[in-house]
């Protein structure tokens, strides 16, 4: 009697677990909707942005006279971001957190 009580509760677990597996998978290959700060720096103009991003590179501590554009990129799969273009010829690439932390990744020509 024991044992057939125990097969009800396998299958619940061996369920539970292909769902959580489909869910990692499913998750992985979309993108995460913008929430936060991300958000609101995406709702700015191009020039409140480009101020945004002017003060972030310059925090990170990389010289960034003017920005001169940006426009969005993949930061990393499932990550949007920007791409900046300072007018010294540098490049970076910017993640805004949600808790509102800008991540630079500076390149140089």
């Amino acid at each position: 009697m024991l044992g057939w009580t125990m097969v009800p509760l396998l299958a619940a677990l061996a369920g539970c677990g292909e769902a959580a597996t489909d869910q990692t998978a499913a998750s992985g290959n979309q993108p995460m909707a913008e929430s936060g700060a991300a958000a609101q720096v995406a709702k700015l103009t191009p020039e409140q942005r480009n101020g945004v991003f002017e003060k972030a590179i310059r925090d990170s501590g990389v010289a960034c006279p003017t920005v001169t554009g940006s426009e969005r990129t993949d930061i990393r799969p499932g990550v949007k971001g920007w791409k900046a273009q300072c007018d010294n010829d540098s490049a970076h690439l910017i993640e805004i957190t949600p808790d509102g932390t800008a991540k630079v990744t500076s390149r140089t020509y």
